[in-house]
């Protein structure tokens, strides 16, 4: 008897390698082989830490129209700068954590329009520092600053309300700053301190620091 040739496709995963099914060519695509198992590469998990922080509204010391005087807030409130928010974060999980703090307010200032005509200088200077385990460290200084000449107008500045026969205008300007940072070595606790370290005013009857929020942001 003749030695039958199997059926090319009668691999070993065919029904019955002896019978020769009708099937294409390429008959090893019914074959059930393993196929290779996506590799999944596991992400890092990101740790985040988000903190409000504690601030509140506050009066600026200004001058008492009488010419240019520079308000050191050092002096003005002996020992103490005006601290207008502070806010802790713990990164003590983390490894190199970016931190962000973000500070917004809006600034008030009441003008007599009867001395407005010899033209007005009103600025704040804000400082960011941190203080961890004891120590304090100045971050940055950003200042708010409304100068105008005399007959000048207040451009971009909006007026709010008038006093008595409108002698008096109260104007209110936001102002607000963000800082970031790479932290190689976190601390377990650190506090973000915003100080008004100094005032300058001219032509200002009041002033005041409302709407005051600060927040911190951690991302590892």
């Amino acid at each position: 008897m003749p030695d039958l040739k199997k059926p090319r496709h009668a691999i070993p995963c065919s029904a019955d390698p002896e019978y020769d099914y009708p099937m294409p060519d390429n008959a090893d695509f019914c074959c059930s082989r393993p196929q290779p198992k996506p590799k999944h590469y596991p992400h890092k998990k990101k740790s985040v830490e988000f903190v409000c922080g504690n601030a509140a509204g506050l009066s600026l010391p200004v001058s008492d129209g009488a010419g240019l005087v520079v308000d050191r807030v050092g002096g003005a409130i002996p020992g103490n700068a005006l601290v207008a928010g502070t806010v802790n974060l713990d990164t003590s999980g983390m490894v190199q954590p970016t931190v962000k703090v973000d500070f917004s307010s809006v600034v008030n200032f009441l003008i007599n329009l009867n001395e407005y005509v010899v033209g007005l200088l009103f600025s704040i200077d804000f400082r960011l520092s941190k203080i961890c385990d004891g120590n304090k460290v100045h971050l940055g200084t950003w200042t708010y600053k409304k100068s105008v000449g005399i007959g000048g107008d207040l451009a971009g500045v909006q007026p709010q309300q008038s006093y008595g026969l409108g002698l008096q205008i109260d104007y209110r300007q936001p102002f607000n700053f963000s800082f970031c940072e790479c932290d190689p070595c976190p601390s377990e606790c650190c506090t973000y301190v915003v100080e008004i370290v100094n005032i300058n005013s001219f032509g200002i009857t009041s002033a005041s620091l409302t709407n005051v929020s600060i927040s911190a942001l951690a991302v590892d």
